[in-house]
């Protein structure tokens, strides 16, 4: 495959920080409806953990442009035991000249060493090319995580009435997490404690679940450059945080929920719709006219919950696995 790929002119270097602008350039063209940025790009390879395997290359051509990158790393952000993860993304005019066969084998040994017996992938629902690739491979499709999206333009808050209010009356208190750090300098600390146990309840497909330790947890939502703490809702019960739900407000695309979560001994009274419909009152004062989220098919009191306020679905995230054999 190597020889095949060196014929074309085409060869694997070491990823480097200075590829990341024309990284994005790629990731725009495949992902256009949800572009990324430079800075974002650059704040996740600068807060990447430093102790966390990874092995990564870039594509390049023969006269040095850059055409791809490939990456294989266990899942920081999840416990999910055995698993190692192979992402990668080539430019769609260098599609189906091998690269991704090239890029899988040296991944495969790789995550072996490292003592991985499963390596998992995704792709969108739409991509037939990425679809017979991982099905050609090997892989068994397991899952799939809801691509969803709301009108923003179209929402009308009329629909709820007196959703906010009984969440008062509940006695719920909903406040950001701006307002708290005025007042409580362990506000940053007491959101990741929220958000550390509810997430463990939060289904993922292969029987993952959530986990990270608090210097991701503010890396990946408190001080990325879509964060906003303004933007980040919580439902109070006295002094206790209850609930959450966490806003990326991206530059040049649409709003996304990141998190939406409540204790289990508060669920069931209203708290997660009143923090959805007040995070949507943000997003209209912002200027956002599309807002999107993921789910999970395992999750579906959430998705209830997004079909009530109007969410659509879109292509989602098939999630894959490849049996690993040292």
């Amino acid at each position: 495959m190597n020889d095949e790929l060196a014929r074309q002119g085409i060869h694997f270097r070491e990823f480097r920080f200075e590829d990341i602008p024309a990284l994005v350039n790629i990731l725009n063209r495949t992902y256009p409806d949800t572009p990324t940025t430079v800075e974002n790009e650059e704040h996740q390879e600068k807060t990447y953990p430093k102790d966390n395997p990874r092995l990564r290359f870039a594509v390049e051509t023969g006269d040095g442009r850059f055409i791809g990158v490939g990456g294989c790393l266990k899942p920081f952000w999840m416990k999910a035991p055995g698993v190692y993860y192979m992402h990668g993304t080539i430019q769609p005019d260098w599609r189906r000249r091998g690269i991704a066969q090239a890029l899988l084998a040296r991944f495969e040994p790789y995550a072996c060493e490292q003592g991985a017996t499963r390596l998992w992938a995704n792709c969108r629902e739409d991509f037939d090319f990425s679809i017979r690739f991982l099905e050609r491979a090997g892989f068994r499709h397991f899952g799939l995580r809801f691509e969803s999206k709301l009108d923003l333009t179209a929402f009308d808050e009329s629909r709820f009435p007196g959703a906010i209010e009984r969440a008062a009356q509940a006695g719920f208190e909903i406040t950001t997490l701006a307002e708290e750090r005025a007042s409580n300098p362990d506000a940053d600390r007491r959101l990741y404690e929220l958000e550390s146990a509810f997430l463990p309840d939060v289904p993922l497909p292969g029987g993952a679940r959530f986990e990270w330790t608090y210097e991701d947890f503010r890396h990946m939502l408190l001080e990325s450059p879509d964060s906003d703490p303004s933007a980040i809702f919580i439902a109070k019960r006295g002094r206790q945080f209850a609930g959450v739900t966490s806003l990326e407000l991206a530059k040049n695309g649409p709003v996304y929920t990141s998190t939406t979560g409540v204790l289990r001994e508060y669920r069931g009274q209203g708290i997660a719709l009143a923090l959805k419909l007040l995070s949507i009152r943000l997003m209209k004062e912002r200027g956002y006219t599309e807002a999107r989220t993921n789910n999970d098919t395992a999750n579906p009191s959430v998705l209830h919950l997004n079909e009530r306020l109007g969410y659509q679905r879109l292509p989602g995230w098939m999630q894959w696995e490849r049996p690993l054999t040292p």
